[in-house]
């Protein structure tokens, strides 16, 4: 056994289980948990696991991305360019671009609209009888529609890890 493409293998995995799991967790427990929440309590919580995420998730994911790279080319059959016109070629890079991708989305996309939504001042966010204004709501829509398209990513990435664990 190669214990050094153990180790890359296992932290690639595991790695990507923190990435990907962040992003399950987040569409389908954390935002709708949250958004249930009165706004002032919505902002310290949000703010306080937006502080946290965003030291630890750019990091893992260029990590998963970087040990992707080394899973299928130092480690893998990807030794030259011909390698990458292989059914396995074609799916790794399909992998490789949506991870970069996926990384970009959050980055370049989420987070500003996060930011937007959190620029809005508490006076401007809720009607004189507590409930959201059209600008919050269209905020907070924003920002939720952004963070579960990104599970698109993640469902194309899934399915390439499979199939190239089958040769395609």
């Amino acid at each position: 056994m190669d214990w050094l493409q153990f180790v890359v293998q296992w932290l690639h995995v595991i790695l990507a289980i923190v990435w990907f799991g962040t992003v399950l967790y987040n569409a389908l427990i954390l935002i709708p948990a949250i958004t249930a929440m009165p706004l002032p309590r919505q902002r310290e919580v949000g703010a306080a696991i937006g502080a946290q995420a965003f030291k630890v998730i750019p990091p893992v994911a260029m990590a998963v991305i970087a040990l992707g790279i080394i899973r299928g080319t130092f480690f893998g059959p990807i030794k030259g360019l011909n390698d990458l016109t292989t059914a396995y070629g074609i799916t790794w890079l399909v992998a490789l671009a949506f991870a970069i991708g996926a990384y970009f989305w959050a980055e370049r996309v989420i987070r500003p609209s996060l930011d937007r939504m959190n620029a809005i001042p508490e006076n401007e966010a809720l009607e004189a009888d507590g409930k959201p204004t059209t600008r919050l709501t269209v905020a907070v829509d924003d920002a939720k529609r952004k963070t579960v398209l990104e599970l698109g990513f993640f469902l194309v990435i899934f399915s390439c890890m499979i199939l190239m664990r089958f040769g395609y």
